[in-house]
């Protein structure tokens, strides 16, 4: 008893040290030696590059960004960080999530790494196997890069030259693929394709809800070939408007043409694989050269 009464202060301070640290180690170590900070939600955020918000913008204002997603091992889980793709949400002055929380305090041109629990991350996206897998009570993480903070203003004149520049540079490799070849090409110029036709008749063209079997071609300007339906045997059915397919160059393909006809198409990336490109065969931001053949109608 008279030690405990001689050193009453040092056995305090020791237990309130003890109880300190079994709270601390509930978090990985990397909280709290890394400059992580709280949200407000309760999450956990680091600036890594650039700098915070000094005054954080109000609403009417539109965040855009790119980001990763990395699993508790580093590994690269979803990669929306591509050349030249962008991506973009309004402001979130009052945060849905911790990842929203997060990016509230980034000033553009800044870096937000931002952690993410994995039970957490497998309960709000269930459609991705590699998600899925991750193992239970780590963390996750997005690193988010805050490219620009405009007002609406300012945003529709960056969306409406970022459309057009990169619609004039599809087109610039849309026309010097078609001067390579010798055919009459011919330009809708409403919806940027460029066609020539096969064996024209005079036959009515392909309207919505008309029901088409056809074989196709499907390859990107440099020659690969992502798509051949021919040598399978097996045609491709759908009825027209309905966008069965990933690829929307099909639907308006389709209505240039006549049963039996034949059409070779050079499109944009509207009407392709967009600003994700598909896999590591199609950039972002590629036009596709679509050939349709041995077409066929059911009219309803």
């Amino acid at each position: 008893m008279n030690f405990i009464k001689k050193h009453w202060l040092t056995l305090t301070l020791a237990l309130l040290i003890l109880a300190s640290l079994a709270f601390f180690l509930r978090k990985p170590l990397s909280i709290w030696l890394g400059g992580w900070e709280k949200t407000t939600r309760g999450g956990y955020f680091r600036v890594v590059e650039g700098k915070k918000w000094d005054k954080m913008p109000g609403a009417g204002y539109h965040i855009v960004f790119q980001y990763v997603l990395e699993g508790p091992e580093g590994d690269t889980l979803v990669n929306l960080a591509k050349p030249g793709v962008e991506h973009h949400m309004m402001y979130p002055v009052e945060p849905r999530n911790e990842l929203e929380d997060a990016m509230q305090n980034g000033a553009p041109g800044s870096v937000v790494e931002v952690l993410i629990p994995t039970d957490s991350l497998k309960q709000r996206i269930s459609g991705n196997l590699k998600i899925m897998n991750l193992p239970s009570g780590k963390n996750a993480k997005f690193i988010i890069r805050i490219i620009k903070v405009m007002n609406d203003e300012q945003y529709s004149g960056y969306q409406n030259r970022r459309f057009m520049d990169r619609l004039q540079k599809e087109n610039k490799e849309i026309d010097a693929y078609a001067a390579k070849i010798s055919k009459d090409w011919v330009l809708d110029s409403t919806k940027f394709i460029k066609y020539f036709i096969e064996n024209k008749t005079n036959q009515p063209r392909l309207t919505e809800g008309n029901v088409a079997s056809f074989h196709t071609e499907v390859e990107t300007l440099d020659g690969h070939l992502l798509i051949n339906s021919a040598p399978t045997g097996k045609k491709y059915l759908m009825e027209i408007g309905k966008g069965k397919y990933n690829l929307a160059a099909f639907d308006q393909a389709l209505q240039y043409l006549a049963e039996g006809e034949t059409g070779v198409f050079l499109v944009t990336s509207d009407y392709g694989y967009g600003d994700q490109g598909y896999m590591n065969l199609v950039k972002p931001y590629s036009p596709l050269i679509i050939k349709i053949t041995e077409l066929s109608v059911t009219k309803p």
